[in-house]
């Protein structure tokens, strides 16, 4: 495991994730509003006392707030940072009154409303796509090279070369798809559609209820069919690599080490790991031929997320995996469809723990997104900008809930104006709104607690 980055990293790296996240929001609503006519009295970053600001040529107060947890754009017409509703008795002239928020067409209150969490989601769509077009699409189809120990695919009945094509009916390209149909339901029961010898199967498969931990040490629980669809073959080498300087070659296929058979790419790690330095026997397929080459592991040392230093063994090899080149369209589409892909399993895990399937402790706030953002921060910028695309798609997602106070509480405020033919009386849109702020204020004081008590000073 990796050591976990320092305080300040970790602060500064969790501004540089929420900071442009919450401006590029609160931009959506800003640019939306003024494309409709509507003034901005304030566009703030953060909440409280005003620390910075600037009140440009509009009338338009841009500030820096002291609690660095979000933001908010404040319309002509509203009563405070909610949006609730200012008295009609406003004082306003009727100039100043049109262009206030509350009085536009509903259409335009909905769009300048909706526009905060489509632009945080059209920004991780533009980060997904970005990685598509530079690195391409996998393609490699789910086909079985091998099973973990205690596999519920074997134990079902799938068998190796077997090519996994649906799950539950969804249909599967590649190994990649089968992460948002099989992660989120550990220990549930899903349909694999099998194809074998040209023949198309169905097998119900029990996940199994997998806990792992990432190279900082944070567990989370996770389905698993005990599959690996990664073939033992040399697809690169890493820098001084140790296999490249025993003479492996690109393409070849990893058959043993030292006598232990390997049938998949995930078996290497267990072999090598624990002899770093050592001269280990690899055995490898090349052009049909079975070739025996001495290779002297490499070894790095790693440190745990309690300060545990160990040495481990380093083959220096990468997987063959099909990565296909894609176009900007195409990069786009894909874009759309990752996100899409990740607000469901997001939506999956609420419905998940509301029906008690898993803990509210998985629930994160500001500081497990603050360990997390400096945890990646330390991995490198690709990981780094891989996170603040997920946390934006995070952010546009629990905007959309409709609960008041929230974007998505205005939009069920809208679709009940569009069904009743009318808006909600100010008071009811007032107290629902206080009911909202009261019920995100609570949460956020749950996961806070939930956070630190996560930490390993308490236990966690």
């Amino acid at each position: 495991m990796t050591g976990s980055p320092n305080l300040l990293t970790t602060i500064f790296a969790f501004l540089l994730v929420l900071g442009p996240l919450v401006v590029i929001h609160e931009l959506g609503h800003y640019l939306v509003g003024r494309l409709f006519g509507v003034k901005a009295n304030v566009f703030s970053v953060g909440f409280g006392k005003e620390l910075a600001g600037w009140t440009d040529r509009r009338g338009t107060r841009w500030k820096l707030s002291a609690l660095p947890l979000g933001g908010y754009v404040q319309f002509a017409g509203d009563m405070n940072a909610a949006s609730a509703p200012s008295a009609e008795d406003d004082g306003l002239t009727p100039a100043e009154r049109a262009q206030t928020f509350h009085v536009k067409p509903l259409w335009q209150r909905a769009l300048i409303v909706l526009a905060g969490p489509v632009t945080n989601l059209l920004f991780a769509v533009a980060i997904i796509a970005g990685f598509n077009y530079a690195h391409g699409r996998l393609v490699s189809p789910a086909d079985v090279a091998t099973f973990t120990e205690n596999s519920p695919a074997e134990a079902a009945g799938v068998q190796i070369g077997d090519r996994i094509v649906t799950v539950d009916g969804n249909k599967v390209d590649s190994f990649a798809d089968l992460r948002e149909y099989i992660v989120p339901y550990p220990g549930q029961t899903v349909a694999l559609g099998i194809r074998r010898d040209g023949r198309e199967l169905s097998l119900p498969v029990a996940l199994a209820d997998e806990k792992v931990s990432d190279e900082f040490g944070n567990e989370s629980r996770m389905g698993d069919l005990g599959v690996d669809f990664v073939l033992p073959i040399v697809g690169d080498f890493t820098e001084d690599s140790a296999g490249k300087a025993a003479g492996l070659q690109l393409g070849d296929r990893i058959v043993a080490i030292d006598g232990k058979q390997v049938h998949g790419f995930s078996e290497l790690p267990e072999l090598v790991f624990s002899r770093p330095g050592e001269t280990v026997s690899v055995t490898v397929n090349r052009d049909g031929r079975d070739i025996v080459l001495p290779v002297t592991l490499g070894s790095r040392e790693v440190t745990d997320g309690q300060g545990k230093t160990a040495r481990v063994g380093l083959i220096g090899i990468r997987p063959a995996i099909d990565v296909q080149p894609v176009g900007p369209a195409e990069a786009v589409r894909l874009g759309f469809e990752d996100s899409f892909g990740i607000m469901r399993m997001m939506a999956t895990g609420i419905g998940q723990i509301f029906s008690g399937e898993r803990s509210v402790k998985e629930l994160g706030g500001p500081i497990k997104i603050a360990k997390y953002s400096g945890e990646q921060f330390s991995l490198g910028w690709a990981d780094f900008i891989g996170f603040v695309a997920l946390i934006s798609i995070n952010l546009a997602f629990i905007n959309l809930l409709p609960i008041p106070g929230l974007d998505g509480g205005h939009l069920a405020f809208y679709a009940a104006e569009t069904v009743r033919r009318k808006p909600l009386s100010l008071r009811s849109q007032e107290w629902a709104i206080r009911m909202g702020v009261a019920l995100v204020l609570a949460l956020m004081v749950f996961v806070t607690v939930n956070d630190v008590a996560s930490l390993p000073i308490f236990g966690g």
